[in-house]
């Protein structure tokens, strides 16, 4: 086996190295064991620690790549002038002693307005691939300082010429992520309003938005889709208190968010801006505002195992939904497609809001049609809207099964006048609530579902719906036209306690 002069140099150098004493000030502690590996005590909690995390991950990536060992304690950072402390470049582990090991912003740093990047994966303009995150804690002190964007562990190539590259092959795994903007994730800008560094106002993204000059296919470009993100995987994390995306995977090819525990954020796991090929499995997802978002142009997606609901605590919020399907405010025709959602558990039992499942296109947005969706064996307790209260004449959906899942709420549809849908099949589901849900679509197949405590009623203005083969605690009432019933039994509802 070849091995490199470099490596044998550095293994033969570090293997005889006498016990280094106490670092003078100012130099590095950073202490080279092997070729692959550098190990770097914590600074503790009264000195700044960018310089030597920073020199240690140069030396490692200038090396060929390896590990950067931190010692257990407080690696306490400050903010520079530009985007970015301390950036992780290729081919670099950066591995801590679990809980221990504590990365965190300086909590004494000025508010600011501009996205920040503590610890970046890359640079704007450079990516970074072949990287591991794992066994640390980092504290991001975004809500703590009073505002700004600050973020975790994340990869944004958002300069011009920096967006037909990607950061490939990223793992950040046994962590625990607090108070950032988002935990982990990569993105580009999704077109040119995006190309700012701060976090866009509603109103800023608007006007944006109607400004032609700063609109174009972003994101859909063949260049772009060709050079997606590749094989991104965060798992066994907990994330506690996000601003925005506990996750996001944008324009990802490749992608794994599983098995996070993930409380007290504004909103859950994302997939954005034409991922694809990406699972989200086996987290348990606590929101303030939304809990899994499947957004703007993604498609082959699979949601499987995963707990989510609001915080105990939350307040009224008019997006609050534990599945959300979704665009961006942004003028682009676009299709969330070809996602599977199974074996979940969606609970929301909040007083204003019960919704586990719901579309929403922005007003910005030129149209979305929500295709090939196929929800199978999940728990919904809370209601499912399969419409768009927002922008529903802008909204379709098509081609949905919805088949064998329990349903302890209401089915929400609305006329075809109101929201575009067809080819909607609701198949042998346990359909729980109390009273009457009514099937206002059109063309809707609804067979073989139980209505256990309560029976179904197809509305006025509904027609050409398929009934057959339900069961029912009262006679179903048909107002619609065209409505095909067969085969529906009626039957008493058990008093066995």
């Amino acid at each position: 086996m070849k091995i490199s002069i470099l490596t044998a140099l550095l293994a033969f150098t570090c293997g005889l190295a006498p016990a280094a004493g106490p670092a003078a000030p100012g130099e590095s502690t950073a202490r080279p064991v092997s070729g692959f590996e550098l190990r770097v005590p914590a600074p503790g909690p009264d000195s700044i620690a960018d310089t030597v995390l920073q020199e240690a991950i140069d030396t490692v990536a200038s090396a060929g790549g390896g590990v950067v060992l931190l010692g257990a304690g407080d690696f306490k950072l400050s903010r520079k002038a530009g985007d970015e402390t301390v950036v992780i470049k290729s081919n670099v582990t950066l591995r801590g002693q679990g809980y221990a090991t504590h990365l965190y912003l300086d909590p004494k740093t000025p508010p600011n307005d501009l996205r920040y990047f503590p610890v970046r994966i890359g640079t704007s303009k450079t990516p970074a691939h072949n990287v591991v995150i794992e066994h640390l804690r980092y504290t991001g002190n975004d809500k703590a300082i009073g505002g700004g964007s600050i973020m975790g562990f994340n990869a944004r190539l958002d300069e011009p010429e920096s967006l037909l590259l990607s950061c490939d092959n990223i793992t950040i795994r046994h962590c625990w992520i607090y108070d950032a903007k988002q935990a982990a994730g990569c993105t580009k800008p999704a077109t040119a309003m995006y190309l700012a560094k701060h976090v866009i106002p509603a109103a800023e993204a608007k006007a944006a938005a109607a400004d032609q000059q700063k609109v174009r296919a972003g994101y859909f470009d063949a260049d772009r889709m060709a050079t997606q993100f590749k094989n991104w995987q965060v798992h066994n994390n907990y994330i506690d208190t996000c601003g925005n995306k506990a996750v996001e995977l944008a324009e990802c090819n490749g992608g794994l968010i599983a098995d996070n525990h993930i409380v007290n954020v504004v909103d859950g796991p994302q997939v954005i801006f034409g991922s694809r090929n990406v699972q989200i499995k086996d987290n348990t997802v606590y929101f303030t505002r939304t809990g899994i978002n499947i957004s703007e142009g993604s498609h082959h997606i699979r949601v499987s195992g995963n707990h989510v609901e609001p915080m105990p605590d939350m307040k009224k919020n008019p997006a609050n939904s534990c599945l959300i399907f979704r665009t961006e405010p942004l003028p682009l025709h676009s299709t969330i497609s070809d996602v599977v959602v199974t074996g979940n558990i969606f609970r929301n039992q909040n007083e204003v809001s019960r919704c586990t499942v719901r579309l929403q296109t922005q007003v910005e947005a030129l149209s979305c049609s929500y295709a090939g969706i196929v929800f199978t064996g999940n728990t919904f307790d809370g209601d499912i809207e399969f419409s768009d209260k927002r922008n529903p004449a802008k909204t379709s959906l098509k081609e949905i099964l919805f088949a064998d899942n329990l349903c302890n709420g209401d089915l929400l549809s609305v006329p075809v006048g109101t929201m575009a849908s067809s080819t909607v099949v609701v198949r042998g589901n346990l359909l729980r609530m109390a009273g009457t849900i009514t099937l206002n679509a059109s063309e809707w197949i609804w067979t073989g579902n139980t209505h256990a405590n309560g029976r179904l009623e197809i509305a006025a203005d509904a027609r050409a719906n398929f009934i057959h083969g339900n069961f029912t605690t009262s006679p179903i009432i048909d107002h619609g036209t065209g409505t095909s019933l067969s085969g529906n039994i009626v039957r008493k509802k058990s008093t066995t306690p």
